[in-house]
């Protein structure tokens, strides 16, 4: 036993005082000669610290000195995998002799490449031919690797398997706790994901991670007000778990708990969590509690930690905009807009504190680059149609949301908005036969469209009439179209 410590600890000096020869030999610009084993320890040592174009010069160094080695071959491969070239790798790993036929190293590296290729059979037939050279505890990656495979090939119940063979060897369990609550979803299993979680929290009731997951489960499934528990027994574990801090401050503000969504993150604040992102849920929290200066002060430290995040600014504007300052509400939305060019709800915000400045044409222009971005959201078509009716332009209305519905393959919301513009310009028929398309394609909201104008619709008896015709049709066919209930 002390032999074998002894030797290798002579080993690993050795291989230590190579990598200084090699890194002294790289400043004076010279050439050396390192064994193949020397170079493997090398390469390894750089990969290890993801320091990739250092591997690559070693193993493109080892392959001049030792061009025959297949060990040498299979790390070439391993740093195309690296460098995210799969294709690469696998036609390297295809010209490869192997020096034994028991090289754990090559079915690993060859399993790696297909599946990057999307071969997960072939990926794992080479991964099962790799297991039986590794001991019980070396074998966490290749476990791994075997279930995302399953995971991949919609195998949910092969996937759990290897999971759980990976997971009593996981340094963190959190990863391989989200595939294996990603794997019971998919499958549709949430009742079993939460008896699973639950198992593991009866063994070890401290696991705060199980705990966070059960919540997680709850929340995914819309049953808001059960995950609040499980993620308050997960913070008094772990109080500083910053993502159960945001997700269960996000099922308070989700539920309109305002306060307690703040008191949830002042704690994570108080145990020394501070974030960019908590202080603009802080913010946003106390811009919906009204209380204007908080969130503004909240907002202007997210943007002190991070001068980058988009909600930061957008905040800013909501609070300049309710405060009637839609210029200066402008300018942060645009800061927000540069930052995060994806986020249309920044577009209607710039286009809906022009409109209170009655600068009808900007808006317009904003609500037109919404349009072209998403041409398929009803809610362009909408406001923009909103905007011509502020103007009194009720046929540039009808046009838009009559071309709305042709690209939103006749949305209720612009059905009934169509109705609304209809009995605005007197055109009775017209309104009452969208009104009649509109409940047909969602009957529920129609309390909504009265609140338009309830003295012009609430009050007319034709209106009224085809609801409560549309009611009675509910009443004795619930599912007119027949679909599966």
């Amino acid at each position: 036993m002390f032999e074998d410590e002894d030797y290798y600890f002579e080993h690993e000096a050795e291989m230590e005082k190579a990598i200084e020869r090699y890194e002294s030999m790289l400043e004076e610009h010279d050439s050396a000669y390192f064994d193949s084993e020397e170079f493997e320890y090398i390469i390894d040592h750089y990969t290890k610290h993801n320091e990739l174009k250092r591997s690559r010069q070693a193993v493109e160094l080892a392959l001049a000195q030792h061009p025959e080695s297949s060990k040498l071959r299979i790390k070439y491969a391993r740093q195309y995998l690296l460098e995210n070239d799969a294709q690469r790798a696998f036609e390297i790993m295809q010209h490869i002799e192997r020096e034994d036929d028991d090289d754990p190293d090559y079915f690993l590296t060859l399993g790696s490449c297909l599946a990057m290729l999307g071969k997960s059979e072939e990926a794992l037939e080479n991964y099962f031919s790799a297991l039986p050279y590794f001991d019980e505890d070396e074998k966490f990656e290749l476990y791994n690797a075997i279930a995302y495979e399953y995971q991949h090939m919609q195998q949910f119940d092969l996937a759990l398997e290897f999971y759980g063979k990976a997971l009593p060897y996981a340094e963190d369990n959190d990863t391989i706790y989200h595939e294996i609550r990603c794997c019971f979803l998919s499958a549709g299993r949430k009742e079993d994901a939460i008896a699973y979680f639950q198992q593991i929290i009866d063994k070890d009731p401290y696991n705060s991670k199980a705990w966070t997951n059960i919540g997680d489960v709850y929340r995914m499934m819309g049953q808001y007000e059960e995950s609040i528990d499980p993620y308050e027994y997960a913070l008094s574990i772990d109080p500083e778990d910053l993502w159960t801090n945001m997700h269960l401050a996000d099922i308070y503000y989700d539920l309109g708990r305002y306060k307690e969504a703040i008191d949830t993150l002042e704690e994570a604040l108080r145990n020394g969590v501070e974030t960019s992102m908590i202080h603009t849920t802080i913010g946003d929290c106390y811009y919906r509690l009204n209380d204007l200066q908080t969130a503004e002060e909240h907002f202007k430290k997210a943007l002190e930690i991070n001068p980058m995040i988009g909600s930061g600014y957008a905040g800013l504007g909501y609070v300049f905009s309710d405060r009637g300052q839609s210029r200066k509400a402008i300018k942060y939305f645009e800061k927000a807009m540069t930052i995060e060019p994806w986020e249309t709800d920044h577009l209607y915000s710039i286009a809906t504190d022009y409109m209170k400045l009655k600068e009808y044409d900007k808006a317009l222009e904003y609500l037109r680059k919404i349009q072209e971005t998403t041409p398929t959201d009803p809610d362009a078509y909408y406001y923009i149609a909103d905007l011509y009716g502020q103007q009194d332009k009720i046929d540039e209305a009808i046009n838009t949301i009559k071309f709305g519905l042709l690209q939103t393959d006749n949305d209720a919301s612009l059905l009934y908005l169509l109705a609304y513009a209809y009995f605005v310009k007197g055109c009775h028929n017209q309104g009452l036969e969208a009104l009649d398309q509109a409940l047909d394609a969602d009957f529920e909201v129609w309390p909504d469209f009265l609140e338009y104008d309830r003295e012009l619709l609430a009050n007319d008896n034709d209106i009224l009439e085809l609801i409560e015709q549309h009611k009675k049709n509910q009443e004795t066919n619930p599912n007119p179209n027949n679909t599966p209930a």
